[in-house]
């Protein structure tokens, strides 16, 4: 009996096991899910940290440095067309880009991808 008693436990161990290391497909759609209001508060931080100063709290970057950087404006539409790739948000806040500052060393991945997502949110469409 305890013998049939081990192979059921192995037997339903090792199904349990199975299911759960599957791979499971990936959604391969570009839409995300929109940030947890705990996540986009701390966003909103991180942006009001160390990007508004240039930036601009709205992300129109019309601010003294802003103005005097040419840093663009996130609510332009024309600007979103040439960084509608999230790759390309993370590499400039990771590694900074003409007179902005890298912050690869000083966020973590998860931070500077909640920036960029982040900054997405002032993007309005042109119509």
């Amino acid at each position: 009996m305890r013998i049939f008693a081990l192979l059921v436990f192995l037997v339903l161990g090792a199904g349990y096991v199975w299911s759960s290391a599957r791979v499971v497909p990936q959604e391969t759609s570009v839409k995300k899910d929109r940030p947890s209001s705990e996540k986009l508060a701390r966003a909103k931080m991180l942006f009001g940290g160390k990007c508004a100063r240039c930036h601009g709290v709205d992300g129109r970057g019309q601010t003294f440095l802003g103005e005097m950087l040419e840093v663009p404006d996130f609510t332009n539409g024309k600007w979103w067309k040439d960084k509608a790739n999230d790759d390309d948000l993370i590499e400039s806040i990771t590694n900074g880009n003409g007179d902005m500052p890298a912050f690869g060393k000083k966020l973590t991945r998860q931070e500077i991808s909640l920036l960029a997502d982040y900054v997405r949110y002032f993007n309005k469409p042109e119509h």
